[in-house]
Parts: structure tokens; sequence; C-alpha cells
């Protein structure tokens, strides 16, 4: 089918209200050029309320759902797709192929950067729903999403030679809701709690993996093998935060380091560093950096800050979902005119070993 031209006020269903969805849902409220047509809800309690109620918002009129079949069924030109994350994406891959075959475009948080690393037969399922809906796929987020899987390959075009991309993040949840924190973290259980054998490794790897595939074919290369380390600092007293409690013992930081080696040589390692408490010598502030080792080396850096009303606040606020959200607002101009298909992100001459 052929993709029908779409132009502002773009009609915006908004899947589900967690943390990020209210977030999204906010922006969707808004923004001047996006008509909210829709809520998704996964709890039967939140079902029939208005969308205003569920994000702090006026009442809009539109009432969540949480049928699929009424998602399906309206008529809408973008779905936000804003799942919670499960151990595995069977759940949302189902979703996202039977909004895609009802002609929604779709801008997902939960993967589909690159599709095709999962094999060939497993992104042509997408690529067959986006025929029959004449419909277009996009994978964002922040990390993933975009600043290692974009930002670091671009940052290689600066090198005549590379020999290994270091990706460091430092990350204070604070703010974070308790299911991040405690369950797919792991920080408030002891030290050791949580193995590589444990299914939110597992999941978080799966996760990642996708970006390292999607550098990887940016670089004309692949991935050799991918590697997981754990570190936890345990808390020595009992700390407070907005989620509850993180018990003396238990763990108030974390570092979870990937070794990526790609065929080519390349070294790629991602040293993620997430914390409820200060930890001396760490970056006090939400920051990614990308640090090329080549000729030059290059070094960037993004830190991300709380600014204004809808900041870091004890309402719920806090900057990264803002700037999720935003990634994928921002993305739907160029969603609306892409062929159906998949829209993967696009590096501009990115640092290679050979030219083919």
């Amino acid at each position: 089918m052929e993709k029908r031209s779409l132009k502002p006020p773009y009609r915006v269903l908004q899947w589900a209200t967690g943390h990020l969805g209210k977030e999204a849902l906010r922006q969707i409220i808004d923004h001047p050029d996006l008509e909210l047509a829709g809520v998704f809800v996964y709890s039967a309690g939140k079902a029939g309320e208005d969308a205003g109620v569920l994000c702090d918002r006026p009442l809009t009129g539109i009432r969540a759902t949480n049928r699929i079949e009424d998602i399906l069924d309206l008529d809408a030109d973008f779905v936000l797709h804003m799942p919670m994350l499960e151990p595995t994406a069977d759940n949302s891959d189902e979703e996202v192929l039977a909004l895609l075959a009802s002609g929604k475009n779709v801008i997902s948080v939960r993967g589909y950067y690159w599709p095709r690393w999962r094999g060939v037969e497993y992104e042509q399922r997408f690529l067959d729903a986006c025929a029959e809906g004449g419909s277009t796929l996009h994978g964002n987020g922040i990390c993933p999403g975009f600043v290692f899987d974009r930002i670091g390959p671009a940052v290689t075009s600066f090198c005549t030679q590379v020999e290994a991309v270091n990706f460091v993040e430092y990350f204070d949840l604070r703010m974070r809701p308790a299911h991040t924190i405690y369950d797919v973290i792991g920080l408030g259980h002891p030290p050791g709690t949580i193995t590589l054998d444990h299914q939110t490794p597992r999941t978080l790897t799966t996760l990642y993996s996708e970006m390292y595939h999607l550098m990887a074919a940016q670089w004309d290369t692949e991935v050799e093998s991918i590697t997981l380390g754990l570190e936890w600092i345990p808390a020595e007293r009992d700390i407070h935060i907005n989620a509850g409690l993180i018990p003396a013992g238990t763990s108030k930081a974390t570092i979870w380091t990937w070794d990526i080696r790609m065929t080519n040589g390349l070294a790629v390692s991602q040293k993620s560093h997430w914390y409820v408490d200060e930890i001396p010598g760490w970056d006090r502030r939400n920051i990614w950096i990308v640090d090329v080792v080549g000729q030059p080396r290059f070094r960037a850096e993004m830190p991300l800050e709380a600014v204004g009303a809808d900041a870091l606040t004890e309402g719920g606020y806090d900057p990264n979902g803002k700037a999720i959200a935003a990634l994928c607002i921002n993305a739907i101009p160029e969603v609306a005119v892409a062929p159906p298909g998949i829209l993967k992100p696009t590096i501009f001459a990115p640092w290679r070993a050979r030219f083919r």
C-alpha cells in the first residue's frame, strides 16, 4: 500500500502512560501542530480516564483504553510507542506489527533502530507490515537511540585512524521510578545478588546490542563479540529516595561495562555509572561522554541539565524523560515524509577502516 500524504496537524496516539509516557502525553497535548487521537494504557484502572487527568493537564475529551482493538480502529497518523521494558521484546513486536499493518506510523523507544541485527527474516516481518499499512517504523530514544549510536559514529568523522571508541555514562537515578531503580538496574539489593545469569543483564544487553550492531553497520563492519561486567558499590547507611529505601549494606551504585569487539579490530566499550548517592570521583552531572581514541583523539560531552518548572522535581518530571519524548516528537515530520518501511538514522561520513 502507498503511504498517504500527511501534513500538520498530525494526529498522534500515545501508547502507554508510565513515567516516560506521561511526559510524552504532556508534550503532545501542549504542541500546537499535534492532535491527540487516543491513549493506550496497560492498566485496567487507568482505562476510561481522561488523558489530561493521566498527565496533569486540563481535560482533553480523549479517554484512555486498554483494548488494542480500540487503538487499531482509531484514525491516527502516528503512535508514540513507549511500553514498559519487558524481559523480551515479543509483546512489543506484536504490538508494533499490528499498529503498522493498521496504517499507523510508529515511533518506538523499545528498539527497532536496526532490526536486521536479529536476522533478515526478523526484519522482513516489519517490512511486510509497513507495506501492508503504507506505514513507517522508526526507533528513537537517548541511549540507545541517539547519544552513543548516532553521536559516536559521527564523532569518528574527525579521524584518519580509530583504535577504540569509549562511551561513558553517569546518571543519577534518584527521581526515577522504583521499578527502574530496584528491578531494572538492581540497586537496593545486596552486592552480588544480581549476576550475569539474571534476566535484567540479559534484557539490557539485548537492548544495547541493537545499538552496537547499528554502529557496526555505520563503520562498515560487524560485531564479533559482546561481554558484560558488573560492579556494585554498597551503601554505608540507609538512603531515603523518592522511590523508597536503599538499606545500608545494599547497592547504592553500580557500574555496568560492556566490551564490544568489531571484526575490523575496533574496540568499543560502554561504561554506565548508575547511582542514588554521590560517589567520590564520579561526575555529579547526568552526562554522556564519547571518547574516540585515534588520530586525532576526540572527546565529546553531552550533559543533561534540569531546567524550568517541569525539570527534576518532586512532581516526577525529569530531564531524561523530557528529552526522550522530545526526540520522538521532533522526529514526526521526518517519519511523515519517509517511504513505507524502516527509517534508520543517517550518519554522514563516519570513519571506516576501508572504503568499499
